[in-house]
């Protein structure tokens, strides 16, 4: 049987041809407006385009002297309007979203010899005829289309992309930098979570350096992240290794709030650590990252991602945040210790173990990679100190302590650096005038 849109593509072929009869070639007329009428989610105005063209073409076509300038204009119109921008004897895909990423997925196909449909030109009687669905948006049930019975020929490329984008946008704008600075004359690069983000501004650092610190980032993932920057950049020297008081205690994949973000980490360094279902969640990412990555490639994402940015920008000035504690309400407060509390109730002794293996296997690797290793502990507010749990401070910065004498490493530790609220955004991160202090503090060992 003969495919529905190859019969469509000798229509449009046929009303060209001049040789034919004009009954012949308003018949191939009539397939195209048959045709035209499926296409339910046009628009009303594309509709009011198409009954125009059509009547016109149909006029023409009924003239004594067909003027063939017409009739090609026309033809011109009626494949603008319907979306037919390639042969449709070759691939065809329809492209579902109103957002940024449509257009760039459209240009991509079309590069790739794709007949692009829009979502609104498609005609849900040549459902099963289209090659490839490719969803720019939220799931397909938002569009009100019918069912897609081959499933393999569905793209959730947004659903792919979020996590980056949208669910950890902080993960990806820090690796999106990494690999926009990623350098042979880098040599130095920065691990840790977000009060060491926060804490260590590469730019104020006596050498150049790229920081890989991010948010809710566990001592596994900061060991494995700069194994796979030190396979890129195998010339760096200093390893400043970021951490929190809890950090011998926190795993992330483990957490109840914080183990999605393994799957942000998964690509680069594939695997979900101890996260449960762990297989379950790969095995669907591999399946689709393989689907999409027969028609997009790393370059398609970094250009995206560039896209993304540009549409969120905020064009507002950039305010600095400083903390006060004597302006905080009883709310704040109450929160802010809250928070603290759940920090530290962690008795895991397995995450305790086997992080106390983790930060030491760093160490053992700078060392043997003639890589200088500073442990760095970032500055806290007077009001963060009073309500943490000091135990697990000094649990982890005698363990560091050992390391640094078993493999030559430095040790900057600044619990007890006393330094005014103005230094902080908030109870425990420090903002842009707390970033000089610290920098201060590693400038030191660098320098010497």
């Amino acid at each position: 049987m003969e495919s529905k849109f190859i019969s469509l593509d000798s229509a449009f072929n046929m009303i060209l041809n001049i040789n034919l009869g004009k009954d012949l070639r308003k018949k191939e007329l009539k397939k195209i407006e048959d045709y035209a009428k499926g296409l339910v989610y046009l628009s009303d105005n594309k509709k009011k385009q198409l009954i125009a063209v059509i009547e016109a073409f149909d006029y023409e076509l009924g003239r004594e002297a067909v003027n063939e300038e017409c009739i090609g204009g026309y033809h011109k119109l009626l494949k603008e309007i319907l979306s037919i921008n390639h042969s449709l004897k070759g691939p065809k895909c329809v492209v579902y979203g109103d957002n940024w990423l449509t257009g760039e997925v459209k240009d991509k196909m079309r590069r790739n010899n794709f007949c692009v449909f829009d979502w609104r030109s498609l005609n849900p009687a040549y459902i099963d005829e289209y090659d490839l669905y490719i969803l720019c948006d939220e799931p397909l049930k938002i569009y009100d289309l019918p069912a897609i019975e081959d499933k393999e020929k569905i793209l959730k490329i947004w659903d792919y992309l979020k996590y980056k984008y949208v669910v950890f946008p902080s993960f990806y704008e820090v690796y999106m930098k990494y690999k926009r600075k990623c350098d042979p004359k880098v040599k130095c690069i920065v691990t840790g979570g977000t009060n060491v983000k926060s804490a260590v501004r590469s730019r104020l650092l006596h050498m150049k350096a790229i920081s890989l610190a991010n948010t809710g980032q566990d001592i596994f993932y900061d060991f494995r992240m700069f194994c796979h920057a030190h396979e890129a950049m195998p010339g760096i020297k200093y390893a400043i290794i970021g951490l929190a008081p809890y950090s011998l205690r926190y795993d992330a994949s483990k957490s109840k709030v914080e183990w999605r973000r393994c799957l942000a980490y998964y690509p680069i360094v594939k695997t979900m650590h101890n996260c449960e279902d762990a297989e379950i969640f790969a095995d669907l990412y591999e399946s689709e990252d393989k689907k999409i990555r027969h028609y997009f490639d790393e370059a398609d994402m970094d250009k995206w991602y560039e896209v993304f940015e540009k549409s969120i920008k905020n064009e507002t000035e950039d305010v600095m945040d400083v903390f006060d504690e004597s302006t905080c309400s009883k709310e704040t407060l109450g929160l802010n210790q809250r928070e603290i509390s759940e920090l530290y109730n962690r008795p895991f002794t397995d995450i305790l173990l086997e992080n106390k293996v983790l930060l030491e296997g760093y160490a053992r690797f700078c060392k043997g990679k003639g890589i200088q290793a500073i442990f760095f502990l970032p500055p806290y507010t007077k009001w963060y100190k009073e309500h943490m749990q000091r135990s697990y401070y000094e649990e982890l910065s005698a363990f560091v302590r050992e390391l640094c004498k078993k493999y030559g490493a430095e040790f900057v530790d600044m619990m007890d650096v006393a330094l005014p609220d103005c230094c902080f955004s908030d109870y425990a991160n420090v903002n842009n005038v707390g970033t000089v202090k610290a920098a201060s503090y590693i400038n030191e060992i660098i320098d010497c």
